[in-house]
Formats: C-alpha cells, structure tokens, sequence
C-alpha cells in the first residue's frame, strides 16, 4: 500500500504508502503500494511528520468503470537508521453508476537502513496493510497483506537513482483463488506477487525536483494480473512543508486509467 510508488524511507524521511506496492515506502500508500533518498549523516535525533494526500483516479476494468476521490492522512517518524509510517484513505467510490463512500486499508510500514554511504543506501522495508476497506465494494483487499522489500538508492551527480524488490502475501486463510480482476479499486494487487519500484529524480534549482517513476507486480499464482504505473513527479519545499504533486498512468494490467496525487507533508 506500500503501498502504494512505494519507493523509499531514509534516515531523515520517513516514506509514506502513496497508493503504491513494492518495498522503498515512499509515502508509498507509494508501497506507494518513495522512490527518493536524502544522502546525509546518520542522525540519532528523532524526525516526526504528518501530512495529507488528495487523491483522484479515472478506472476502466474488466468487470468495473467508474472513478474515485480520496483523502489520506499519514503520519512518520524516524530516529537513526529507523523510521516508522502509517496512513490510510477516505474515499468517494464510483463503481459502475454506484456511489460508495468509506475509509480503505491502514498501511503500517517499519524500516530499517542496512547500510549507508556518502552516495549509496541500502535497507529493508516491512508494510503490512490491514483490512480496514471492505473488500465487496472495492474499497479493501478483504486479507492482511504482508509486503516486506528490499530497497537501495544512489547519487549519481545530482541525478538520485532508486529502486526495490519485494513479495507481497495475503496472510490467512484466503479460500479458493478467485479472479475479480485489480483488486481493490482504489488500490490494485494480487493475493501474492513480486513487487518492483525504480525511480529517478533530479534537483531544478534549491527547492524544486523532478522524478520520474514506475512500480509494477507480478502474480505468483493462476487468477492474478501484472501491473505496471508509470508516473511523473514535481516537489517543492518551502521551510518545513513540503508539497508533492504527481501525475500516473496505468500502463499494464489495468490498475486505472489514470491518477493524479497532491500531497502536502510538515516536517517537525
């Protein structure tokens, strides 16, 4: 939920699910289901944030049309090599002519930094999602996801490169396979899948960034579907607040049509 692009925790910031799935949360909701690491000293100091997504997504499944509007507020902490997340949605679901409103899954991430160098970083991310959507309308998965990940970034110039790998479970006793296509529609995944995140991000000046991302998974099992979004990104910070905005495109597996995600975070 990793969840969402998913892409990356650091020392200083914690990643968030920014509706995303595969390992460096980067608010990831990137899992995102981010992708960006800031390369600086181990701090032993703690960091704490809070912040809120708006979210608007135009869908077109096999079996499903419609859109959705959300609202998802999230809140971070870090200290060291450690760094800790949760967030979860509010959504107004269009499904076929129908008019659901409700709150998805709760995405709690723990991440650790394994190694850290001048221009390189290397860490495991651990985001469990909970059941908290209902999964008839769409709004949930309807299991606990279990989506650990392995994540690495580096510093080329002033180019920032990251990437993951992760596997994603749904843990219980989930019956017999079932193919209702993506699945939940705010936030599509499959019952079990491999999980991948790449990204790329470059300074334009002091307090502006561009990036470029993609994040995908592949079924483990018969009934699933491979995903792959491709998104483009701009940030801007101005003292302690930092702003998000960022455009997707649902390029495999029909996760959605298309997506786009302002996001404001306040950094203590």
């Amino acid at each position: 939920m990793i969840i969402a692009f998913t892409l990356g925790l650091t020392a200083t910031r914690v990643g968030r699910a920014e509706h995303n799935h595969g390992g460096m949360p980067a608010h990831h909701h990137d899992p995102d289901h981010d992708s960006h690491h800031d390369h600086v000293d181990e701090v032993t100091a703690s960091s704490f944030a809070a912040g809120v997504q708006l979210v608007t997504a135009r869908f077109n499944t096999r079996t499903y049309i419609g859109d959705y509007q959300g609202l998802a507020p999230s809140v971070a902490w870090s200290k060291g090599r450690l760094a800790a997340s949760a967030n979860t949605g509010l959504y107004r679901l269009t499904e076929n002519g129908r008019v659901v409103y409700g709150i998805g899954d709760l995405v709690v991430t723990g991440q650790i930094t394994l190694l850290q160098r001048s221009s390189t970083m290397l860490g495991l991310a651990m985001p469990i999602s909970l059941p908290t959507g209902d999964d008839v309308t769409g709004l949930g998965m309807g299991h606990v996801m279990f989506m650990p990940a392995v994540w690495g970034s580096a510093t080329l110039g002033d180019l920032d490169l990251g990437a993951s790998v992760g596997y994603g479970r749904a843990l219980g006793d989930t019956g017999a396979p079932h193919d209702h296509g993506v699945w939940p529609l705010v936030d599509p995944m499959n019952m079990q899948e491999v999980t991948w995140t790449a990204t790329a991000e470059l300074p334009l000046g002091r307090a502006i960034r561009v990036s470029a991302r993609m994040n995908g998974g592949v079924p483990l099992d018969d009934v699933g579907h491979d995903r792959v979004i491709g998104g483009l990104r701009t940030s801007w910070t101005e003292g302690r607040v930092e702003t998000r905005f960022e455009l997707q495109a649902g390029l495999v597996g029909d996760p959605f049509s298309f997506r786009g995600l302002l996001e404001s975070m306040v950094h203590f």
